[in-house]
């Protein structure tokens, strides 16, 4: 019975992963681009994604553009072209909206969190729906993310901006800056 049952899951398991192959590979014919086949990207609606040509998505990188139950439909994610996304980025657009420029290089561990639970005592916490306000994340052309950096929820990281490796972004970095520290703070400003 256990031989049947482990069977089973490895039958779904593998037609999962051929649906999901599928998937990228739609992806990187519509929009010309390179999407790494261990990348995870997950979506309820093609029409929510907007890759531009020649952008790149590492390996392992995990990137979600799901609406949260309820009918609203407010998750989307836009890359612009020539944009490379290294391997072990995590990019959540669920429940809100990340676009990325063009020319931009987002190194390694990346996290980009587009929206947070709200927390209210009476509900559980997870239970709490996401937070509406802020709920963007909006990175600028030509902008460098250091390996480990975390953008949260309602910041705008300006034109040719330098986010240092480690880095936790909680407010709007404006045009050439280049940032680092937890929280990040402006070090100087690109010549």
């Amino acid at each position: 019975m256990n031989f049947i049952r482990n069977l089973r899951k490895l039958y779904h398991g593998l037609l999962r992963d051929f649906e999901d192959q599928g998937r990228l590979h739609e992806l990187c014919k519509t929009f010309q681009c390179v999407i790494d086949k261990r990348a995870i990207l997950t979506y309820d609606y093609k029409q929510d994604i907007l890759l531009g040509r020649n952008t790149y998505i590492g390996a392992y990188s995990i990137i979600t553009v799901n609406n949260k139950e309820g009918g609203k439909k407010n998750s989307s994610l836009e890359i612009g072209e020539n944009t490379y996304i290294g391997e072990l980025n995590n990019i959540r657009a669920g429940g809100g909206r990340v676009k990325i420029g063009n020319n931009c290089l987002i190194s390694q561990n990346v996290n980009i969190i587009v929206t947070n639970h709200l927390y209210r005592r009476d509900i559980l916490i997870r239970d709490n729906p996401w937070c509406e306000e802020k709920n963007f994340i909006e990175i600028g052309d030509d902008v460098w993310i250091g390996c480990g950096a975390i953008i949260l929820p309602g910041v705008v990281i300006g034109e040719g901006s330098i986010i240092a490796a480690g880095a936790v972004v909680t407010k709007d970095v404006p045009p050439y800056a280049i940032v680092a520290g937890i929280p990040a703070e402006i070090l100087k400003h690109r010549p």
